[in-house]
């Protein structure tokens, strides 16, 4: 996807977010459950702002969407719920940035190894290009209304199908490339919205997406949430990591 097609972000004030029991068609996940999600947050003053998510796919390396890039970021692992310290959290600052040439995608590398265990797992990426009608995950801490919006401080799921790329043209005529995927329902009322930007889209135990961007107003009906398919750029992937 092109960087000038990406949903409008909204920065979340961690420490100070609205609870909602249920996101956007999604509910709490079991703490932990999504052990490869990361937060990516930023400073302006006191304290973190929540920016996108990412997805944890080695020790060392996170995927997550080029448009979530800054200076700097703080990097959390372990995390579920944002205003509390259960333990298996880890904080990072990272610099590094490798962000794809033309498309919505970008590595970030830590400045050293994550501590592997239970709540902090990598995913595989995904080798193949899944099919529409695949049933799939999405999470993160991102808006859980819209127009008016609320965030959640707990991590949120969703169940949500890949979409046939007939529908997604449909929806967004001016705007579809190649290495793109929708996904949702096209009745609307699920998907993800604003502060899930660079999330994980898991379908069949990998990951298949990364969040990109849709309309402006989350999950309406007829206009899904967009993915970078992560299918597209295992090469780039590999060939980034082994170089740096």
């Amino acid at each position: 996807m092109k960087l000038g097609f990406v949903c409008a972000l909204l920065s979340l004030l961690a420490g100070n977010s609205r609870a909602d029991t249920r996101a956007i068609g999604a509910q709490e996940c079991h703490p932990n459950s999504q052990p490869w999600q990361a937060g990516l947050f930023y400073v302006t003053g006191n304290p973190y702002r929540l920016l996108c998510g990412a997805t944890l796919i080695s020790d060392r390396w996170l995927l997550t969407a080029a448009h979530c890039r800054r200076p700097y970021l703080w990097v959390r692992l372990g995390e579920h719920h944002l205003q509390k310290r259960e333990g298996p959290e880890q904080l990072f600052r990272v610099t590094d940035f490798f962000p794809h040439p033309g498309d919505d995608v970008m590595l970030i590398r830590l400045p050293r190894k994550a501590r592997l265990e239970p709540a902090v797992q990598p995913l595989n990426i995904s080798q193949t290009c899944v099919s529409p009608g695949t049933q799939c995950l999405i999470s993160g801490w991102g808006a859980v209304s819209s127009p008016i919006v609320h965030f959640p401080v707990t991590l949120q799921c969703a169940n949500i199908s890949i979409l046939e790329p007939r529908l997604c043209r449909w929806a967004y005529p001016d705007h579809i490339f190649k290495r793109i995927l929708c996904a949702g329902l096209w009745e609307g009322g699920r998907g993800s919205c604003l502060g899930d930007s660079g999330g994980p889209l898991v379908c069949n135990g990998t990951l298949a997406g990364v969040v990109s961007g849709g309309s402006g107003l989350c999950s309406r009906p007829q206009h899904p949430a967009v993915y970078s398919s992560v299918c597209h750029y295992v090469k780039w992937i590999r060939k980034t990591m082994k170089k740096h």
